[in-house]
């Protein structure tokens, strides 16, 4: 069974600016997925230029409060099988370089069955 996960706009045009040379802004876009094995969620961004990492955050009510589940990411993809089933999540991103770390990205949402 694969669910589609919805972006959620926080606000119609979000502009964040970013030290140590981060330009842009994260946007997460993927799909939720359900495997036989046990309930993950994989999201997907574009990634961000001068950007050396990424967090993820996760919470569980719109607009946070959200706990970091995954840091120092060198790609634009993670996978979250920290999950049970029955649960509507939303996460985050942010891009690292150095000991700067961004804004939040938009939110997106993932119901997990």
């Amino acid at each position: 069974m694969k669910l589609r996960l919805i972006p959620l706009i926080i606000c119609s045009c979000l502009g964040v600016f970013f030290g140590q040379g981060l330009q842009g802004h994260v946007t997460i876009a993927g799909q939720a997925t359900v495997s036989v094995t046990g309930h993950s969620v994989t999201l997907t961004w574009n990634g961000v230029q001068n950007a050396t990492s990424y967090n993820v955050y996760r919470g569980n009510t719109h607009g946070g409060p959200y706990t970091k589940v995954a840091a120092a990411i060198l790609t634009t993809t993670y996978t979250d099988v920290q999950l049970t089933h029955n649960q509507t999540l939303y996460y985050v991103t942010t891009a690292v370089n150095g000991g700067v770390e961004s804004a939040y990205s938009n939110e997106t949402v993932a119901v997990v069955p």
